[in-house]
């Protein structure tokens, strides 16, 4: 319509036309800024992880082999927040056949305390063989070993013994309580004869102390719960873990190796003393989601059979694993219906 001036207004129909146009402008420019918000955060996870795998190189220059994977023993683990709690040592099982169960077993072989452990070392000569316990005699043996931070050479088994010559105690080989280490020592250890020795790392430092959490206990579903420094639910002797940018436990993956010896790797191929069976590239998860066309090969086939994996996969000796800003995944298969592994963020080291 027409005022008494002349000048055309806006009809309602054009009035809706606009806020439509507008509507649609704002919703493409958020998509916008959250899928470059999302991006930054996986970069800044992949930078991350790009960090450990530099310290996971470090450790495999002084010890000849990358960190084994720590975890619940099956029989008898540690209690919940307890400094043993997913500290026991886990050998890789051979597998033969593409059954199902032998599909599933080498999924759960990773870990989300070997990270900390192996490359950072906090806490005392209890756990790790280095560091500090209670307040030490100013100038005492036990002195000279603050910060409490680093650890002692953790033995051909990779666990300070545990597997190898284990302690005797009522513990199966290879869980926390079988570390050829003091236990229960006293606050004043200026007197104890092996607090000297040749100290390894820190191979990682991280300033921000919001990349680290400790486990305090699993959901019903089987995540892992974590607590920050300040959590009413945060647990001193809890171990600890590194987390991604969204608040998750970085997880660790490394080839298996046969004889309880972690430079024995082995791969895919015959079982028994020649392979395992399964490598990396058997691990869902760490599965790319596209590939480009003749780069894929076989490997196990997932829940969905799918058997294409990485060629990558195949050399690789470790892989970390975050599982996204949609803090999930579905670790049965590559491509999942919900769309859960299509954030994944992995990093592969060879």
């Amino acid at each position: 319509m027409r005022t008494g001036r002349g000048i055309r207004a806006f009809t309602v129909v054009e009035l809706l036309v606009v806020v439509a146009v507008i509507v649609l402008l704002v919703g493409i420019l958020v998509t916008v800024l959250s899928s470059s918000a999302k991006a930054a955060q996986a970069a800044s996870t992949r930078a991350l992880m790009g960090s450990i795998s530099s310290a996971l190189a470090r450790f495999k220059t002084d010890l000849g082999y990358f960190p084994p994977v720590l975890g619940a023993a099956p029989s008898m683990p540690s209690a919940v927040g307890s400094s043993g709690h997913l500290r026991d040592l886990l050998i890789p099982q051979v597998i033969g056949g593409p059954t199902l169960p032998q599909q599933v077993t080498p999924q759960n072989y990773c870990s989300i305390t070997t990270l900390v452990e192996y490359l950072i070392g906090p806490g005392g000569r209890d756990q790790d063989g280095y560091g500090a316990v209670g307040t030490p005699v100013a100038n005492s043996l036990g002195s000279k070993e603050i910060p409490a931070v680093g650890i002692r050479a953790p033995l051909k088994d990779g666990a300070w013994g545990s597997y190898l010559t284990p302690l005797n105690s009522t513990q199966p080989p290879g869980t926390f309580a079988q570390r050829n280490l003091p236990q229960g020592v006293a606050a004043n250890t200026s007197t104890l004869a092996n607090v000297s020795g040749r100290a390894l790392g820190p191979y990682l430092e991280l300033k921000d102390a919001s990349m680290f959490g400790a486990v305090v206990g699993f959901a019903p579903s089987g995540a892992p719960i974590v607590a920050r420094p300040g959590d009413n639910s945060f647990i001193e002797t809890a171990p600890r873990c590194i987390v991604d940018y969204w608040g998750q436990p970085i997880r660790y993956y490394r080839k298996g190796y046969m004889n309880a010896d972690p430079r024995m790797t082995r791969g895919r191929g015959s079982t028994g003393s020649l392979g395992l069976g399964w490598d990396l590239s058997d691990i869902f998860v760490l599965r790319p989601q596209r590939f480009e066309a003749g780069t894929g090969i076989d490997g196990l086939a997932d829940a969905n059979g799918d058997t294409t994996t990485s060629k990558g996969l195949v050399g690789a000796e470790f892989a970390l694993f975050s599982m996204g800003p949609d803090r999930d995944a579905d670790f049965t298969a590559r491509v999942d219906a919900g769309g859960f592994n299509e954030d994944n963020v992995v990093e592969i080291g060879q």
